[in-house]
C-alpha cells in the first residue's frame, strides 16, 4: 500500500501538483485522499485553461 501511495505522489508531482484541494500537501494525504485528488486533476487541469 505505501508503495502505491508514493507512485501516486510521484504522479502528481510530475505534473506540478502539490496541494490537495483542501491547502494540505500531498505527501500529508491518505492513499485514498491521493487517489481522489488524482481523480480530480483533469478538472483542475481544464480550469486552469
Amino acid at each position: 500500500m505505501e508503495l502505491r501511495r508514493q507512485v501516486l505522489l510521484q504522479e502528481l508531482q510530475k505534473q506540478s501538483f502539490y496541494v490537495a484541494h483542501d491547502g494540505r500537501l500531498l505527501r500529508e494525504l491518505s492513499l485514498e485522499e491521493l487517489e481522489t485528488e488524482r481523480v480530480r486533476l483533469p478538472e483542475i487541469m481544464e480550469a486552469k485553461a
